[in-house]
């Protein structure tokens, strides 16, 4: 395996413990995961709390049913990257990249200990979107960043 093909799945194992300290630490077993709730209510030590009402509408998108959620969720992701919590976890060299952001946020709220707990016919984007509130193009791209699906070979 080559260094570039070793990179992702470091970036992965970091972004799923940081997911998982997360979840222990919000007590969360199910979806959907409360990402607002992370982000206004953090535990202590962890992050700064957002106050989602003085947010500008700008940055939220609307395409899909669940796209808000997604925003908020890549807030967190933002938010957790820059904290010291994030930090110590290694994540604040991710910080600054949209992609990586996207990648992390998208860990967040389809985490791999419950995806783990949907059968294999329901792991489609549909299901998926219902399931954990995610928009199906998010679904279906978390499902490609663990390799459990195959992405466009562009």
């Amino acid at each position: 395996m080559s260094a570039a093909n070793e990179q992702p799945p470091q970036k992965l194992d970091l972004f799923e413990a940081a997911v998982s300290d997360l979840l222990q630490a919000f007590d969360v077993e199910r979806p959907p995961v409360p990402i607002e709730l992370m982000l206004k209510r953090p535990k202590p030590g962890m992050w700064q709390e957002v106050n989602l009402s003085e947010l500008s509408l700008s940055f939220i998108s609307v395409k899909h049913l669940y796209s808000p959620r997604m925003s908020v969720a890549r807030l967190l992701a933002r938010h957790i990257c820059r904290s010291e919590w994030g930090a110590q976890r290694q994540l604040s060299v991710f910080a600054t990249s949209d992609e990586d952001i996207r990648m992390f946020a998208r860990a967040i709220i389809i985490p791999s200990s419950m995806l783990a707990e949907v059968s294999f016919s329901s792991r489609t984007a549909i299901s998926l979107s219902n399931r954990f509130e995610v928009p199906e193009e998010d679904a279906n791209q978390r499902l490609i960043d663990l390799g459990l699906v195959q992405g466009d070979k562009n």
